[in-house]
Order: structure tokens, then C-alpha cells, then sequence
């Protein structure tokens, strides 16, 4: 089992389920034989997801989460050359000002 936790303002906790419902949801393909979202709303993890499914958790301090089974995100679209090599120089223009392997003088 791995637990990480990231700390964030109040303002933008506030507003992280939107966003991980959003995207969890949009994560898989409409044709998914498995419900995507699992809210832990009023349920235990452990009553809501079957036992022996692999499955990741989200959850907001004291509020409930989410569940979903990531083993599907194993088996993401693949992308062409270019549309990789678009990715990485997108990436990597946007973390320019951050680089420290450049001499920034």
C-alpha cells in the first residue's frame, strides 16, 4: 500500500473533488464494463470496491473521496511520434523558468 498526501490551500481543496470527479470520469473510455467512480460518500472503501480488485483513492480530509480502478489506465491509447514530441516540447517550454541545469545569468 502506498499513501501520499498533498497539502493544499483551502481555497483549492475546496475545489479538488470537482476537478478529480471531472477528470476520473473522463479518464475511460464510454465502453468501460466497470463503473468508473465509486463514491465513498456514507461507505466504507472496503464495502464499496470489490475485494481483490485493484483500485486508488482519493480523498479531501474529513470529506469522502472517490474510488476508481486504475488497472484500465494501464491500457491508455497510444500516441504517434509527433504527438508525443508535441507533448515534451510543450512540457518542457513550460518548465523552462524552473530549469536549474541552465545558466540563468
Amino acid at each position: 500500500m502506498l499513501i501520499e498526501c498533498v497539502p493544499m490551500d483551502k481555497e483549492v481543496g475546496d475545489l479538488a473533488p470537482i476537478y478529480f470527479k471531472k477528470a476520473i470520469l473522463e479518464c475511460e473510455t464510454e465502453c468501460a464494463t466497470n463503473k468508473k467512480l465509486v463514491d465513498l460518500k456514507n461507505k466504507d472503501v472496503r464495502r464499496a470496491v470489490p475485494n481483490g480488485l485493484p483500485f486508488f483513492t482519493v480523498g479531501f480530509g474529513l470529506d469522502p473521496g472517490f474510488a476508481h480502478d486504475h488497472s484500465i489506465w494501464r491500457k491508455q491509447r497510444k500516441d504517434n511520434f509527433d504527438a508525443q514530441r508535441k507533448k515534451v516540447m510543450q512540457f518542457a517550454e513550460c518548465c523552462k523558468p524552473y530549469d536549474f541545469t541552465v545558466n540563468n545569468s
